[in-house]
This record gives C-alpha cells, sequence and structure tokens, in this order.
C-alpha cells in the first residue's frame, strides 16, 4: 500500500519539535512541512507562535486540517510542486509567515481599531461614531445604546456582541486597553494560601476573541484577556521563624513559586503548572469588580517587581 500525503502528515514525533507554544500535533505537521514542502522555517513557526493570539493558532489549524484533504496521492506519485504551488498552501504560507514578521492581531489592536470583517457586520461604520458620540453624551459605555442601532446579541451562552463586538467598541471608545477600568485598577493585597500581606496587581495587555460561528462552522466563540501578573518579588509566606535563621540561601517563596523559566513571558496558562495556576487564579479573582466586559483570561505574564 502505497504511502499518501496524508499519510506524511500523520507522522507522529515524541513531543514538540519547535516550539511548546503550538499544540502537538500543530506543531510536528508544520516540522514535516517545512522538510517536505518549504516556504517557511522554524524561525517562523517560533515568531508566530510568540506573536499569534488563540484566534490566529486555531486559523492555522484549520488551514493545516484542510491541507490533509489534498488529493489522496501516493508517495511514487506525489507532485511536491504541484501542492507547494497550490493557492492552499500558499495561503497558508503566507498566513503564517504575515503573523510572524507583523505580531498579527495583537499589534492590530495597538491601533485601537477592529478590522476583522466579522466587525463590521455586527456594526455598520457610520454607526460607530454615532455609538461614541452618545457614550460620550453618557460618560460612560452604556451597553443598551447599541440596540438603537440595531445591534442586538442573541442571548445565547456565549453571544458575538455582548462577549466581542461590545468589549471591542469600549476599548477603541476609551483608546485602548491600557484605559479600561481593569486596566486602571490598583494594586492589592492578600494573605491567602499562606501569604504573609502579599502585595500584587493584575492588568489586562490585550483582548483575544473568536466569533462564535458553530451555527455555520462548528467554531465555538470565546473572548478572553491576555494578562500581567505583577507581583512583589519578596512576597513571601507567613513563616514561623525568621527565614534568616532558616538557609543563608535563602529566598522568598514567590520567587521559588515563579523561578526565571516561569517569568516575563506571555504565554498560554497552560505553561504553568498547577501550584502557579492556583496562585495566578486566586489573584485574578481579587480583580473581578473590575472586568466587567470580559471574565477569562488566556495568555499569562508573570513578573516580579
Amino acid at each position: 500500500m502505497e504511502l499518501t500525503f496524508k499519510d506524511i502528515l500523520l507522522e507522529d514525533y515524541k513531543g514538540n519539535i519547535i516550539t511548546k507554544e503550538l499544540p502537538k500535533e500543530l506543531d510536528n505537521v508544520l516540522f514535516t512541512l517545512i522538510h517536505i514542502l518549504g516556504g517557511f522555517d522554524t524561525s517562523d513557526v517560533i515568531n508566530f507562535a510568540r506573536n499569534a493570539n488563540h484566534r490566529e493558532k486555531r486559523l492555522l489549524n484549520k488551514m493545516v486540517n484542510d491541507l490533509r484533504l489534498y488529493d489522496n496521492v501516493g508517495v511514487r506519485g506525489f507532485d511536491k510542486e504541484s501542492i507547494k504551488n497550490s493557492s492552499r498552501y500558499r495561503a497558508l504560507t503566507i498566513f503564517l509567515k504575515t503573523i510572524a514578521d507583523t505580531g498579527g492581531a495583537d499589534s492590530l489592536m495597538e491601533q485601537k481599531s477592529p478590522t476583522d470583517p466579522y466587525f463590521d457586520n455586527y456594526v455598520k461604520p457610520e454607526y460607530k461614531k454615532l455609538i461614541f458620540k452618545q457614550w460620550d453624551k453618557l460618560g460612560e459605555a452604556d451597553y443598551n445604546v447599541l440596540k438603537y442601532f440595531d445591534i442586538i446579541g442573541e442571548d445565547e451562552a456565549f453571544d458575538n456582541v455582548a462577549d466581542v463586538v461590545y468589549p471591542l467598541l469600549v476599548i477603541e471608545w476609551l483608546g485602548g486597553v491600557e484605559n479600561t477600568d481593569f486596566a486602571q485598577a490598583p494594586w492589592m493585597e492578600t494573605s491567602e494560601m499562606g501569604f504573609n500581606k502579599l502585595k500584587f496587581k493584575v492588568e489586562p495587555v490585550g483582548f483575544d476573541y473568536l466569533y462564535d460561528e458553530s451555527a455555520n462552522f462548528g467554531e465555538q466563540g470565546y473572548a478572553c484577556w491576555d494578562i500581567r501578573v505583577l507581583i512583589d518579588k519578596d512576597g513571601d509566606l507567613e513563616l514561623p521563624v525568621n527565614p534568616e535563621f532558616i538557609a543563608n540561601d535563602y529566598t522568598p517563596f514567590v520567587q521559588d513559586l515563579f523561578p526565571e523559566s516561569a517569568r516575563n513571558k506571555l504565554s498560554s496558562f497552560r505553561n504553568y503548572n498547577e501550584d502557579q495556576m492556583e496562585t495566578i487564579e486566586s489573584l485574578w479573582e481579587h480583580y473581578e469588580q473590575y472586568r466587567n466586559m470580559v471574565s477569562s483570561f488566556c495568555r499569562v505574564e508573570v513578573v516580579l517587581v
């Protein structure tokens, strides 16, 4: 039985070959494509994984799955050039390299303007200025104003208007994520989880989302903050004795909990271990009153200050 192109893309490796910031299966297929078809290299994949948000990673994964549907031609008759020059593969390489080079949607958010095609389906360009004008008069981003422009949600568990369109409008009206109530929230202090008056701050650094298209394409929607967790580097547990008498190389607990390998990089919450996530989630909950638009987070950066 001849090996097919689909079989080649199903080759399984022991773990992530290029980067752990992508799902193992996607990472493995990209590694295989680099060596079979080319058009991009490992540095492009690494930069893509670093720059892409969840929505862009899922889109790349869909492109890879679509590529697996390419004509079932055995290796003996395998026409590498026809696949490499196909519109499907060209779209994949252009998309991957564009995100790798430009930073993708996160860099677009820095321009403080939602530019995705779905957005205009919900909010006509001429309506946006009128909505902002009404919010300026009210002094707040009132969700109820949207209904006067026939922008109405569907009252579902996940609703594109309430969970994606509205936050995008508010972020643009405020002038960026950094101007939201969440970002402006104060430093806090906690003695939970055994800490001794731990000082910390949780703030958003980006907004990631995917419109729900489950009715048409089976694509489930989501909306989440990318967050930065600032923690006092001297944060420690309530110890029974003075730490000076424990050991000469004693370091505060928070530095052991978040070693250098777990700091100063925005990555998926899945990259943190159970103890780290328990701490992050506990600190996150303290800011519930400030994050009324979006209630979950996806990527996390921990910084000790």
